[in-house]
């Protein structure tokens, strides 16, 4: 017998229904954010937009934007369980944030990528900061 399982939907995050399941996403990722939820769920709370990609009832994705409204968006966060990863999921989610924020209205798009992901980000139409002859810089805790 073939279970028939639900389609995937990206819908605007709803902390009160989602939440759970977020700091669920976060967690099986291995993402220090899930060890502080009254934190993260502030951070979810300040960002412009942040949505989900749902399964049924449960999210088994998340991302999340700021922006100043006019001219810059960066993207914090792409997540997606890891049994629920390549089936296109995160490609849905980065291209919610990127239609909210489309190019035709905002300056640029930023993220921050962690090492191993190039690929999926050039697919989706991202390209290095030094190929405009830029450089990023970041500090961290950790330096």
């Amino acid at each position: 017998m073939t279970t028939v399982r639900p389609p995937i939907t990206i819908v605007e995050a709803d902390l009160e229904r989602h939440f759970d399941d977020i700091v669920e996403i976060y967690r099986a990722n291995d993402w220090s954010h899930a060890q502080d939820p009254d934190r993260l769920r502030t951070a979810i709370e300040c960002s412009s937009y942040s949505v989900v990609a749902t399964e049924g009832e449960q999210a088994v994705g998340f991302a999340r934007a700021m922006s100043d409204g006019a001219f810059a968006v960066y993207i914090a966060d792409i997540l997606v369980l890891p049994l629920s990863q390549r089936q296109g999921i995160g490609r849905r989610l980065v291209r919610a944030l990127l239609d909210r924020y489309p190019m035709e209205r905002f300056h640029h798009q930023v993220l921050v990528a962690e090492r191993g992901a190039e690929g999926f980000y050039r697919r989706l139409g991202l390209v290095p900061v030094g190929s405009f002859g830029l450089t990023a810089f970041i500090r961290t805790r950790d330096q």
